[in-house]
């Protein structure tokens, strides 16, 4: 015998056994065949199976081959997953032999996550464009690595009967590739193939179908001639055209009533989106994501795309196919690019159901390009720019909802309904947050239903049910309105968050910052404690409460919300403020306006008659574009803003700003300091005149009003002797302004912070909703 052969049962290894639980996002991302795979690498015995709070695993074995598979456990977990915590304890060792895979379990809470829907693998890309492969043009193949998730899932865990696609029965092949653990396709749920799986068709606007052998290539044929097409994607219809086509652009502008805000095109791959934009490597690297967010560039001059796209600004919203079904549409050389916009009419929900897409796209679209896999919750594309060299989430919904978002401390559960535009609510529990997908402007009923049915649907899925309602501090917004009845009809507590307080809580909490920190809030428009219109903020901030430093001067807004879309009487009530003559012909000649308007605005002002008091930042924006640029009205939120950014995109940074002046406050008597506008709009007055250049100009005020900030921070270091500072608000998607702001301020020695995971704008305003309400509870 030798004596080294496991014949010698003393000389054989010691088999121990541990039990393992991983939290996080591992249910659909491929992770037990990866541990399956992990365990049988190792010659290790077990089972791993999926419940509501993750996988488990229980794995036997020699100790060096445990603690190998511990570490590779980390190491190389699949690439869609997210591992938030691995907890492992002894148990006692069963001698068993090989690893299994068993069923799902469904016991307690859930804490385990849905994965985000992912952009189709380069592996699924290939067997659908080879004419040998069994799914060749299929437009539905997916596997472990990618496909739908979130938007075809009802509940966790995430196992077929839970999804849209509990109503296919897999064929014979698709079974095998299911129940193999070594296939990539194992336990894919999505899984199907041209036999057993959903199929797409060609309809006319009253649901007739229209004969086609290959419905994508009828629709190719279509778009190419000039008409539209709503096209059935993974979380709603798309509004497309060839976006080469000018007549076709303006056309689709004109009947979903959007007249100025840009659309979104989609390209073949990164080097078609190289043709048409100037990509940067990171705005490269974003686009190329599993996510695939609509990712903001400039735009090359004479690239080939229709003006209208994107009209006066130099930016593209470019994006890449990440369904099969788009990767078929851009397998015909005859399409460069296509308008991919949200089925809508503006500031409506994304339209998902076939019957309902009719309904409201029948007088939009000419042909629909429709398919049988239900889509169960709506989710608009993600939208991304590249902002002071980092990624920054303008619009956080596909490929990133409803992946949970870190907390930094423990929270009870609660529910923060959001603000009022680009609505987002969150719900919080334990460690962590999650964000709903983008649900749009709370201003209509279709919006608020939508509201609804999203928070019913997390409630259920990750089983939150809310002790504590967090809403914003405005009386008026929907958001508000709705949290209260929420709240008093379930005997709930609620928790009123000031905006621009809770915008700095979110960029502290996603850099565990436990403050006080001097928190820059530059944004439109937030209810103030005062009951003023806020949005120039210096603030002192912790976590559970705040201190207004210091802010813009206030000036009025003749007209109130009127003022929003018609900049010019921003620009008049500066001016008018800053001592001029907003009667005299050469202020009427720039602002465009007429004596009886001027007149009339100025007695609102004088008389202070539905003309509310504001700091705004993004309002002073709005009023010096429409100086500079003649931008007397706007067609969307932040146009007059977005194109006074684009004018100076050419412009260094280094250009000397136009002055802000900064009177000291008293905060012993709670008075804070004041940022006044005065010279700089002299300046502006006077180099409009003088006929300097528009981006010259545009670039003087931004790094005026940088300045402006940094000297109001270094006035709170002074006094506070705080050298952290975050930046937050809607204002920060302006490049030029954070960068400008940030490089200022480093220099004088601050840590600056800038959003990463939301947005800093009002779709990030709901996970610091949850921050502040649960640093308070923590607090009571």
């Amino acid at each position: 015998m030798n004596p080294g052969s496991d014949a010698n049962p003393e000389l054989r290894p010691v088999k121990l056994r541990r039990e393992v639980r991983v939290r996080g996002v591992v249910q659909g991302v491929g992770f037990r065949p990866f541990v399956y795979r992990l365990a049988s690498e190792e010659k290790l015995a077990g089972f791993i199976g999926n419940d509501t709070d993750g996988v488990i695993i229980e794995i036997e074995g020699a100790a060096l081959a445990l603690d190998a598979f511990l570490t590779r456990l980390r190491v190389e977990a699949p690439p869609l997953s997210r591992i938030d915590s691995v907890t492992v304890s002894e148990s006692t060792a069963t001698g068993e032999n090989g690893f299994r895979i068993v069923a799902s379990e469904v016991l307690g809470r859930v804490s385990t996550g849905i994965p985000a829907d992912a952009a189709t693998c380069a592996d699924c890309l290939r067997e659908l464009l080879d004419p040998a492969d069994r799914r060749y043009r299929y437009p539905f193949l997916n596997c472990t690595n990618c496909g739908p998730r979130f938007t075809i899932t009802r509940q966790i865990p995430y196992d077929r009967p839970q999804t849209s696609m509990a109503k296919f029965p897999m064929c014979a092949q698709c079974e095998r590739e299911y129940y193999d653990p070594l296939n990539r396709r194992f336990h894919a749920q999505p899984n199907a193939c041209w036999v057993c799986g959903p199929r797409v068709w060609l309809a006319d606007a009253s649901g007739a179908g229209i004969p086609a052998a290959d419905p994508i290539v009828s629709a190719i044929d279509r778009l190419m001639a000039g008409e539209i097409a709503a096209i059935k994607g993974i979380g709603g219809f798309h509004l497309s055209v060839d976006a080469t086509n000018e007549a076709a652009v303006m056309r689709l502008r004109r009947r979903k009533r959007r007249f100025g805000k840009p659309v979104a095109i989609m390209v073949k791959d990164s080097e078609a989106a190289r043709r048409i934009c100037l990509l940067t490597a990171e705005e490269e690297t974003l686009l190329t994501t599993p996510a695939r967010p609509i990712v903001l560039a400039r735009a090359k001059e004479n690239c080939g795309i229709a003006a209208a796209v994107a009209p006066g600004i130099p930016w593209l919203g470019v994006f890449l196919p990440y369904a099969p079904l788009q990767h078929l549409l851009f397998a015909d050389p005859r399409v460069r690019a296509l308008v991919m916009t949200s089925a809508n009419l503006s500031e409506e929900p994304i339209a998902i159901d076939n019957d309902e897409a009719r309904a409201r796209l029948g007088e939009i679209a000419d042909i629909f390009l429709m398919h049988n896999r239900e889509i169960l919750q709506r989710c608009d594309d993600s939208v991304a720019a590249i902002v002071d060299g980092a990624p920054q989430l303008i619009r956080r919904a596909r490929g990133f909802v409803p992946l949970a978002i870190e907390l930094p401390f423990e929270s009870p559960q609660l529910l923060a309904a959001g603000g009022h535009l680009k609505n987002v609510f969150a719900l919080a529990r334990g460690k962590f947050a999650y964000q709903s997908q983008h649900l749009g402007d709370l201003e209509n009923i279709t919006t608020l239903d939508f509201f609804r049915e999203s928070l019913a649907h997390l409630m259920r899925t990750f089983e939150i049910d809310p002790e504590t309602v967090v809403h914003d501090l405005h009386p008026g917004y929907l958001s508000t309105q709705w949290a209260k009845q929420w709240a008093e009809e379930r005997g709930l507590p609620l928790i009123a968050v000031q905006h621009h307080h809770a915008h700095i809580a979110a960029g502290m909490a996603e850099h565990s910052l436990a403050g006080p920190v001097v928190g820059l809030s530059l944004d439109g428009t937030g209810y103030g404690s005062d009951g003023r219109v806020w949005g120039g903020e210096v603030l002192i901030c912790s976590l559970d409460r705040f201190e207004r430093f210091a802010h813009l001067d206030y000036v009025l807004m003749p007209g109130s919300e009127a003022a929003i879309h018609e900049p010019w009487r921003m620009a008049l009530a500066h001016l008018h403020a800053a001592g001029f003559d907003v009667e005299s012909p050469e202020l009427l000649e720039l602002l465009q306006a007429n004596v009886n308007e001027a007149r009339i605005l100025k007695r609102m002002i004088d008389r202070q008659l539905n003309a509310p008091l504001t700091s705004s930042c993004g309002r002073l924006f709005d009023a010096v574009a429409a100086v500079v640029l003649g931008r007397r009205t706007v067609d969307y939120e932040a146009q007059a803003a977005i194109e006074l950014e684009g004018i100076a995109i050419d412009e260094p940074d280094d250009v000397l700003g136009y002055e802000i002046d900064l009177l000291p406050g008293d905060r012993a008597a709670h008075e804070p300091a004041r940022l006044l506008p005065a010279k700089l709009w002299r300046k502006v007055v006077d180099e409009v005149r003088a006929g300097i250049a528009k981006s010259r100009i545009s670039a003087r005020f931004h790094a005026g009003v940088a300045a402006g900030f940094q000297r109001a921070a270094l006035l709170a270091r002074e006094t506070t002797g705080i050298r952290q500072v975050v930046l937050s608000g809607g204002c920060f998607h302006n490049r030029r302004l954070a960068r400008l702001l940030r490089m200022r301020l480093e220099q004088e020695g601050f840590e600056v912070f800038q959003h990463l995971r939301v947005s800093p704008g009002d779709g990030g305003l709901s996970y610091g909703q949850a921050v502040v309400g649960a640093a308070i509870r923590r607090r009571l």
